[in-house]
C-alpha cells in the first residue's frame, strides 16, 4: 500500500468505490444507494471535525476509505430501534459520539490489514468518548472485524428507507 492517510477528496471517486463494494452480496446496492451516499457525503463532509482516511495503491488507485463525523445532539441515530435501550446510551450531549459512517476496502486489498489500518487512523486522536456504527447482521466479515477491534452490539435498528434490512448498532469506547 502506497498511501493511507487523511485526505480531502470529492464524492465521485468515493462513489465509484462505494458502487463496486456495495454491489457485492449481502448488500447488492444499486445506483439509488450510490446517489444517496454521494449526496450525503457532500453535506456530511462539510461538518466540523468530519474525518476521511483514504488508501491508494502504488498506481494511485483508491484501495479503500473510512469516513465519519461527530454526532450532533439532534441526530435521529437512536430512533427506529428494535429494543428499548437505556437512556444512558441514547442521550447525546454535544461531542460525546463519533459515527463511523463508511469503511470500505476493494476486494484485492481485503485480508491484508487495510481495513484495520483505515479504522484505526480514522479513530485515533478523536476527542469523543465513544464511536458508533451500523452493520448488517449478515455481513459476517465486517461483524468479525468489528468484534475483533473492540466494538459491541447494543441493539438493532431499522433503516428508514423502504425495504431496508435491520442493522446492528455497535458502540466502541474511544477512551481506553
Amino acid at each position: 500500500m502506497n498511501e493511507c492517510r487523511r485526505s480531502p477528496i470529492g464524492p465521485d471517486e468515493l462513489g465509484e468505490l462505494y458502487r463496486e463494494v456495495f454491489a457485492e452480496p449481502p448488500y447488492e446496492h444499486g445506483e439509488e444507494h450510490v446517489r444517496l451516499f454521494t449526496d450525503r457525503f457532500e453535506k456530511q463532509s462539510q461538518r466540523p471535525r468530519a474525518g476521511l482516511v483514504i488508501a491508494r495503491d502504488s498506481a494511485g488507485e483508491m484501495a479503500g476509505f473510512a469516513f465519519g463525523l461527530p454526532m450532533p445532539p439532534s441526530a435521529p441515530w437512536w430512533t427506529e430501534l428494535t429494543t428499548d435501550v437505556d437512556t444512558s446510551v441514547t442521550d447525546e450531549p454535544p461531542g460525546r459520539t463519533f459515527v463511523l459512517i463508511e469503511l470500505l476496502v476493494r476486494r484485492p486489498w481485503r485480508g491484508h490489514g487495510l481495513a484495520a489500518r483505515l479504522h484505526d487512523l480514522l479513530l485515533e486522536d478523536r476527542t469523543e468518548q465513544r464511536a458508533t456504527l451500523t452493520v448488517r447482521p449478515d455481513a459476517e466479515p465486517a461483524q468479525h472485524a468489528y468484534t475483533t477491534w473492540g466494538w459491541r452490539k447494543v441493539t438493532q435498528k431499522r433503516n428508514p428507507l423502504p425495504g431496508s434490512p435491520i442493522y446492528d448498532v455497535l458502540l466502541k469506547d474511544l477512551r481506553s
